[in-house]
């Protein structure tokens, strides 16, 4: 970066370069911010865009204008609070959905150890659903047949959240 700085200052001093020139003023702009545009060299392996960041500055941005066409504060709340779990289950490498599905069948554990269950390390404390959580129950489909879903029992729903 010594090298180049003395190439520029050689440039105008032998009148190489026209001071008033696009090249000109080029080369004024780096000799006199230099440090600055050179401080990503001063950290070893510095990434030289951050495309992460804008991205993530992009999101939030676009959210923030979205949540102004909620039909409350609460839902526009609500959907922050999704759209800001989704972006870090991506970051993250996880699947947002299974994460999300996670979070609802084990929501007992969740709120009794909240930390345990960010997003880059809630498999570690997956484990099946205690069987009184859930109750098979048959609804029938539109077609007359019935098919199989699981239905959270309230009280069971109680009885896990208050222990």
């Amino acid at each position: 970066m010594e090298a180049l700085k003395s190439w520029l200052e050689q440039q105008f001093e032998e009148r190489h370069v026209e001071p008033n020139s696009s090249v000109g003023k080029a080369c004024t702009y780096l000799l006199n911010h230099g440090q600055t545009l050179t401080r990503c060299l001063q950290v070893e392996q510095a990434p030289l865009e951050n495309n992460i960041v804008e991205r993530a500055l992009k999101l939030a941005m676009r959210q923030r204008k979205n949540s102004l066409f909620y039909a409350t504060d609460y839902s526009a709340s609500i959907a922050s609070m999704l759209t800001s779990l989704i972006a870090t289950c991506l970051h993250a490498g996880v699947n947002a959905l299974e994460y999300l599905v996670a979070l609802q069948e084990h929501r007992a554990a969740v709120f009794r150890d909240p930390a345990a269950w960010v997003p880059w390390n809630y498999q570690a404390n997956l484990a099946p659903p205690s069987p009184s959580f859930f109750q098979s129950s048959a609804i029938p489909a539109c077609s007359g047949l019935p098919f199989h879903s699981t239905m959270a029992n309230s009280r069971a729903d109680r009885r896990e959240l208050t222990s």
